[in-house]
């Protein structure tokens, strides 16, 4: 059973497809997905030897080796596309995605990505607007008391810069309770950061005020958008 991070890129990806499974580590995602029939074939690729021997063990145990391929690779690099329908990469920062997305051209062409950035999230999200990458939808998981973001993001040349506010918070749906809580959360960091710079007379305390009050406004809103629905 996978974790409801790997749940939520599973839920992403193209049916009958072939899934590129980057960093697969124990392959935990390509099994479940092979084991469904979500798609035909996987390609659990990882820069690590040891990594690819534990993915190997887990295909084995469940009887799919025959329908993946392990592959040796930092990124992308080593990955040729054919036939690929899907990257999925899962866990990693958000400057190591950008460090593994952004020598690859073949992604390009109509490949469905899902990401799962750990870190640097706002970073990851410039870098995709300002090369051309389009950010479908955005989902927010919350496991234990971490929340993670999974994006499904396709390439279509236009290029654009984000709004710090778009930077920070991507695409939400701001009634759902678990997006609600995440703001909150996000909310009270922009203001602890915010109250931090202004002791030190940091210019960049008011960015991080106006982030707050951004968030703050939809937080109001979709309250008052659900109390509404409750009163109808």
């Amino acid at each position: 059973m996978l974790n409801k991070r790997l749940q939520a890129c599973a839920a992403w990806v193209t049916t009958g497809g072939v899934v590129c499974d980057v960093g697969t580590d124990h392959a935990y995602l390509a099994a479940e997905l092979l084991r469904n029939g979500v798609c035909r074939h996987v390609i659990a690729s990882d820069i690590g030897e040891g990594p690819l021997q534990a993915a190997k063990r887990t295909l084995e145990q469940a009887s799919l080796l025959e329908q993946a391929t392990l592959k040796l690779s930092d990124g992308l690099q080593q990955i040729d596309g054919t036939d690929v329908t899907d990257v999925v990469i899962a866990g990693m920062g958000g400057e190591t995605i950008v460090h593994i997305l952004e020598p690859c051209e073949w992604i390009q062409n109509g490949v469905n990505l899902i990401l799962q950035p750990m870190t640097k999230i706002p970073l990851l999200r410039q870098w995709l607007a300002e090369n051309g990458y389009l950010i479908d939808r955005e989902n927010i998981v919350k496991e234990s008391r971490f929340f993670y973001t999974v994006m499904q993001v396709h390439y279509n040349g236009k290029k654009r810069k984000l709004t710090p506010l778009e930077a920070e918070i991507g695409i939400q749906d701001w009634n759902a309770p678990v997006v609600q809580a995440y703001l909150q959360r996000k909310k009270k960091r922009f203001q602890e950061i915010a109250a931090q710079m202004q002791k030190g007379n940091q210019p960049e305390a008011e960015t991080y005020q106006r982030l707050a009050k951004e968030i703050d406004f939809y937080i109001q809103e979709a309250e008052h958008d659900a109390g509404t629905e409750r009163k109808m």
